[in-house]
């Protein structure tokens, strides 16, 4: 029997956060086990045909979806469509109640838990008979979709979750003609900003997660490196109160003190801090990928003429490549553990290769997103400057851990929540540090 013992607080975790056919190889083994009755596919994700032309993502994966139907009219794909929250608390009630779809999204955050629940189906088997395909993935994109070396997600996009949008106008009239490169450039472009009336950064944190996610991964990566992370996360002596990472919460709460961002940072959502760099109210905004068609389809033109992409700046004596971004896949598709080898689970593998793999991956990097596959070469004329700049930035960076995507949802809530009161001056750098170990080793004593 399968376990049910969900986590509360993966809802949070949760909320926080083409034009070629599919391979040869997938194609023929449909093709040859194919008895010409009806295969059906339930499949639910968080793709809609709304978005399809501003979305990257949406457009890429729902093309892919379009042509394994026109190429397989033996498969019927019975399909629902879900906005991000809606999917969220459906897809964990459907797993509660062990009725799941055939195929459906699983977020990195969630895996751990819906492998251990024996919902999602290892896909090793499968993949071996697909070695392209499976070979075709970016390093490290299928990691969190990956337990005890058994793939059970297959990666969608994969940009990281920080790039710095910056206004490069702005800042050589301050004289930078480049983004600071260090920390002290960095505060003292803030100081010269705010006597202009303008903030260094918007940011915009009220729903939680944004802040984990585009700031304190990468902050604390710069400072203690990639091998503190895989200390947290394998049990291995690492701590939160390391300075490392009572560090990267100092850094940003400095910035708040000094007044260097907007003073509605908690109560603001991503769309408003991005609006407030539309409205030339800051002069930067530290986002993912994402927002680079956003910048360029809906700032005004002398915004998105202006825009240029950085990273954040090395920090002094830091272990972590000053070039990294915190990023790689954070969304999967999987299969339902009951899912049986044969010719369903055969169509299942093709139709995933035409969502997410070489086809799919071109027309997504060709519309300005990151595929988790390696799309090779492709038309970058056909990409914006800014969008472009984002994808150059994204392929050139070291991907290292998005926090909220490997810590356990319990430690997740607590940093998320806890940020805010530190941002807010309610709350310090070191406190949080406590109250996120605490819940850490509660987490690690409760395996």
């Amino acid at each position: 029997m399968k376990k049910r013992a969900f986590m509360l607080g993966m809802v949070t975790a949760a909320a926080t956060v083409l034009s070629a056919c599919g391979s040869e190889a997938n194609e023929g083994a449909v093709a040859e086990n194919g008895s010409g009755s009806t295969i059906t596919i339930t499949l639910m994700h968080r793709y809609q045909d709304s978005n399809i032309g501003k979305s990257p993502e949406d457009t890429a994966v729902l093309d892919g979806l379009k042509r394994f139907r026109a190429d397989y009219p033996n498969v019927e794909v019975v399909e629902e469509q879900l906005q991000n929250e809606d999917y969220s608390i459906k897809a964990q009630a459907l797993a509660a109640a062990d009725d799941m779809p055939d195929v459906f999204i699983v977020p990195g955050s969630w895996m751990t838990n819906f492998v251990d629940n024996e919902i999602v189906l290892s896909l090793n088997a499968e993949l071996d008979k697909r070695p392209e395909w499976r070979d075709g993935y970016r390093a490290g994109t299928l990691d969190a979709g990956t337990r005890e070396g058994q793939v059970y997600g297959i990666p969608i996009a994969a940009g990281p979750t920080h790039l710095i949008y910056y206004n490069a106008d702005i800042f050589a009239e301050i004289g930078y003609d480049e983004f600071p490169a260090t920390w002290q450039e960095l505060m003292d472009a803030g100081k010269k900003l705010a006597e202009k009336g303008i903030n260094l950064f918007s940011y915009g944190d009220k729903s939680k997660g944004y802040a984990l996610s585009s700031w304190i991964s990468a902050l604390t990566d710069r400072i203690n490196g990639p091998e503190w992370t895989e200390s947290i996360l394998t049990g291995g002596g690492a701590k939160f109160t390391d300075k490392g990472f009572v560090e990267a919460i100092s850094m940003m709460s400095d910035l708040a003190k000094a007044g260097y961002l907007n003073k509605d940072l908690n109560s603001v959502d991503s769309d408003t801090m991005v609006n407030y760099y539309f409205e030339g109210r800051s002069a930067a905004f530290v986002s993912g990928i994402w927002s680079a068609m956003n910048v360029v389809n809906n700032a005004p033109e002398e915004i998105t003429d202006a825009t240029r992409v950085a990273v954040f700046p090395g920090v002094d004596g830091g272990l972590g490549n000053p070039l990294s971004s915190s990023g790689g896949a954070g969304v999967y598709y999987s299969v339902n553990a009951d899912v049986q080898p044969g010719e369903k689970l055969d169509a299942i593998m093709t139709m995933l290769d035409y969502m997410t793999g070489s086809g799919s991956a071109k027309l997504m990097a060709e519309v300005g997103g990151f595929p988790a596959f390696d799309p090779g070469a492709f038309d970058t004329a056909k990409l914006h400057p800014v969008a472009l700049a984002a994808y150059e930035a994204s392929a050139a960076a070291d991907a290292t851990k998005i926090f909220d995507l490997w810590f356990d949802a319990s430690i997740v809530e607590v940093i998320n929540t806890g940020i805010q009161g530190v941002m807010a001056g309610s709350s310090t750098p070191e406190q949080l540090a406590g109250e996120t170990q605490k819940a850490y080793e509660t987490f690690l004593a409760n395996p």
